[in-house]
């Protein structure tokens, strides 16, 4: 077979050359010469192509080169810029004519060295790259220019016109006289006059803005309104109204339009700010104060026709009269009323001089101005003219700001009125703080909700300083079985230790209980706590609290809820410090070890022993009664136990169980165990001269125990009221008793004054009353206290007699002495007559029958 070679044969070197085989067939020799020849010609063609495709390719690789360059040109000169900008001088004066000239060089350098060769669109397109990072480089070269020139023309002037921006917010000087000076320092600094000219018109705004902020500062409501364009007043219906209320007056309107410009600063502004006074921030045409606001319902957004007639009702009701003139009508304006000429508001914050001064010297173009007004040939302007000056969105700008910090500082200051004003209610609810909060500047919301709070705190503070005032003067007292009342003393004494040091506190503490009887709350939750502690020294500062505190108040101190346990600890620390002997210390740490879990077992062993089994049945009633001899030797006699055999052996029974307790709290100690069984059992139990059958009973809950004594201590007021209560009743009787029974034991684990069975001897019999009884402690403290002031009483009043009497005799042995010519011992011997005879005039007034006297008769002097 023979193969044609192709093309490709010829083009490409293979394993065959195109030779003819030698073994090839002859007759196909002239074919294959014919088409050897086509292809030689097709493959000078593809050569021609490939010679066209390597000059394309030499370009597109000449262009990617110079296009790479380009870029690394452009990032560089960027780079020089930068570094250029940073080491530009301080003003910046010709920077973008030397950057760009240096670039310029460097540009057409690199066009030179990268652009031949490549062809006529492809270096259109690069020369329009170099254009364009020129142009961009030329902006950013002279937008820097000029801001560095900007600043450094503005740091030339800068602390010059900083100054005086100051002294204008500070209204330090005049306004036009500080706006020149700036003008001045502007024209005085060396830069070209164009720059100048720009600062000047940037220096009107400045001047403008800063007269605008110093304004807010001042006045905030009357600068925000005149950035926004000031308040456009109608002349026309100001005159009306100002004519007409005059008329209703019966007064000239040229002297009302008069005191109105005088008081508005010749602007006849409707919401004019004036100063501020007791009464608060003055505004308006004849500068209201904040209650006067209120009470004629003057605000800032009412017509100005309303407000001139809220003006004449203001000088009716102060007094001006049809006929008074300018000086009567001003009085009233400025001081109230009319006729009080010599009255200033100087040191108020109004101008100098009286209100005569004022009328005087003071008004006169203001009479001008009411004229032209009534005229119709004055119309005022309100707003301020250089606000104009400031840019329309820097105006936009200072209105938004500004509204907000005053939205911001109207809240704030609302929110402390409010807080002051809550804070006062609950220190101290007063019904005056009512009056204050309607004078404030609060919403009606704001006030409707601190009037209530007040209202409720009054009344939930309702003799809570009456007893502060009570406790301060040595008068206080509270029945602890009065809710109402202790109620009261909590708040009392949370007043009292507000604030206070640890060491007042104590203090105030302590003579808080000892003046009421009462133990406040705070004071039973530390005793709680402090009588579970594990820490030995709180045990013991617990312990020290509640022995004094039992004493001073008894009927609190076993009232309050968990009384029972602090109770327990206190008669176990009361036998080891004074029975035992103990420390407070290590009788706290005997308190503290006996809670101790871990001898729970060997306590409970203990009860189990013979020998405290053999103790507890050795109780009898002897043992009880015996509990109630205090006497050394034990010679006193016992009492007797109970009214009946069953109360004798109730009593044995509970004083059996307490002293079974006792012995598990003391830990086996049966000396300790016995001295806490008595306290306790007698904390219940105890002697009474109440009860029909003896002065010498024991009785469970008697008056003497649940009742607290008198200052004089004793319980003889109790027998005093029961005697007065059945007197009411009507019941006459020999001796009046009280039996405890049911309902006393109810009332006393109640909290609630104990109250007894009455019984009452008549005719050898006793009787028992229908109604139980119950004593007033809060009444004896009362009756106590009113004998004790009628005790000083009389005390001053012969305080005051003898101080009388010893200037009586002094002046009458002066006198003696004076009057009496003799030796010495004469003088004194008239001295001592003179004494002895004054003091026998006090003894012997003199005859009973004045007549007589002379003749020597008479009654006689005793």
């Amino acid at each position: 077979m023979v193969e044609i070679p192709t093309s490709r044969n010829v083009s490409y070197a293979g394993t065959r050359s195109g030779r003819i085989a030698p073994n090839g067939p002859s007759v196909s020799v002239g074919a294959a010469v014919a088409g050897f020849g086509q292809d030689l010609v097709q493959s000078a063609f593809n050569l021609n192509d490939l010679r066209t495709q390597e000059q394309a390719d030499i370009l597109n690789d000449k262009s990617n080169a110079v296009s790479t360059n380009l870029n690394k040109f452009i990032q560089e000169e960027e780079e020089r810029f930068l570094k250029a900008r940073d080491e530009a001088s301080e003003s910046g004066i010709g920077f973008t004519r030397q950057f760009m000239e240096s670039y310029k060089e460097r540009a057409n350098a690199f066009a030179k060295s990268n652009f031949e060769g490549i062809s006529k669109d492809a270096l259109t397109g690069y020369n329009n790259n170099l254009l364009s990072a020129g142009n961009s480089i030329f902006d950013k070269a002279n937008a820097f220019e000029r801001e560095t020139k900007a600043n450094y023309y503005d740091r030339s002037t800068k602390s010059s016109l900083d100054g005086i921006r100051t002294q204008i917010q500070s209204n330090s000087a005049s306004f036009d006289d500080l706006k020149k000076r700036g003008l001045e320092a502007i024209d005085a600094t060396n830069m070209p006059e164009a720059w100048k000219a720009e600062r000047r018109a940037q220096w009107d705004a400045d001047a403008a803005e800063s007269k605008w902020k110093w304004k807010y500062a001042q006045d905030p409501q009357t600068a925000l309104r005149d950035i926004k364009g000031g308040v456009k007043v109608d002349a026309k219906s100001l005159a009306g109204a100002i004519t007409q209320t005059a008329t209703q007056l019966g007064i000239s309107p040229n002297d009302l339009a008069t005191v109105m410009s005088y008081e508005t600063g010749g602007t006849f502004d409707p919401w004019k700010k004036g100063p501020t006074t007791k009464y608060g921030e003055h505004r308006g045409l004849i500068q209201w104060g904040e209650p006067q606001r209120q009470k004629y319902g003057v605000t800032a957004d009412m017509p100005i026709e309303q407000q001139v007639a809220a003006a004449g009702r203001y000088l009716l009701d102060a007094g001006v009269k049809p006929g008074m003139g300018l000086l009567d009508i001003y009085s009233a304006i400025n001081a109230g009323a009319p006729g009080l000429y010599d009255r200033s508001d100087y040191k108020a914050g109004g101008a100098p001089g009286t209100v005569a001064d004022k009328v005087k010297y003071q008004m006169e173009q203001h009479k001008a101005k009411a004229a032209a007004l009534l005229g119709g040939t004055y119309t005022p302007t309100v707003s301020d003219p250089d606000v104009e000056k400031i840019p329309y969105e820097r105006r936009e700008q200072l209105l938004r700001q500004g509204e907000q910090e005053y939205a911001q500082e109207q809240t704030l200051q609302r929110t402390q009125v409010k807080d002051a004003f809550s804070l006062q209610i609950a220190q101290n609810p007063q019904p005056q703080i009512e009056a204050q909060i309607m004078g404030s500047n609060l919403d009606n919301g704001d006030k409707a909700s601190l009037i209530n709070s007040l209202n409720a705190a009054m009344k939930e503070n309702q003799g809570v300083p009456e007893l502060i005032q009570a406790i301060g003067a040595g008068k206080g007292s509270i029945n602890a079985f009065d809710p109402d009342q202790t109620k009261v003393a909590e708040k009392a004494y949370d007043k009292m230790v507000a604030g206070s040091s640890s060491e007042d506190r104590q203090a105030i503490t302590s003579g808080f209980i000892a003046q009421t009887g009462y133990i406040p709350k705070a004071v039973q939750a530390d005793l709680r706590r402090g009588a579970v502690s594990t820490d030995a020294a709180v045990m013991a500062q617990t312990m020290q609290a509640a022995d004094v505190l039992q004493k001073n108040a008894a009927t609190s101190f076993t009232s309050f809820e968990g009384s029972a346990g602090v109770q327990k600890k206190l008669d176990l620390y009361r036998s080891y410090t004074r029975d035992m002997g103990y420390s407070a210390e290590e009788a706290a740490k005997r308190l503290v070890e006996a809670d101790n879990p871990e001898k729970a077992a060997k306590r409970e062993a203990l009860l189990k022993s013979r020998t405290v089994a053999d103790a507890v049945k050795a109780v009898d009633s002897s043992t009880v009664a015996a509990s109630f001899d205090d006497s050394t030797a034990g010679w006193r006699p016992n009492p007797s136990l109970g009214p009946t055999p069953a109360a004798e052996a109730a009593m044995v029974a509970d004083y059996r169980s307490l002293y079974q307790e006792a012995i598990i709290d003391a830990n086996g100690d049966l000396t300790v165990a016995k001295k806490t069984a008595d306290e306790r059992f007698k904390r219940t139990y105890g002697v009474t001269s109440f009860t029909p059958m003896g002065s010498k009973v024991v009785v469970k809950y008697p008056p003497e125990k649940v009742y607290p004594p008198a200052p004089d201590g004793t319980h003889t007021y109790i027998q005093n009221q029961l005697n007065e209560v059945m007197k009411e009743e009507g019941i006459t009787a020999d001796q009046f008793y009280l039996q405890p029974d049911d309902i006393t034991g109810q009332d006393v684990r109640a909290g609630k004054p104990p109250r007894y069975a009455v019984f009452y001897k008549k005719d050898g019999k006793i009787e028992r009353f229908n109604l139980p009884f119950y004593a007033d402690p809060v009444e004896m403290q009362k009756r106590f206290q009113e004998q004790k002031e009628g005790m000083v009483r009389n005390a001053e009043r012969r305080m005051l007699e003898n101080r009388e009497r010893t200037v009586r005799e002094g002046k009458a042995v002066d006198d003696a002495l004076i009057n009496t010519v003799g030796p010495a011992w004469m003088k004194a011997r008239a001295a001592e007559t003179a004494q002895e005879k004054l003091r026998m005039n006090e003894i012997m007034p003199g005859p009973i029958n004045p007549s007589t006297a002379d003749a020597g008769g008479g009654g006689g002097g005793f």
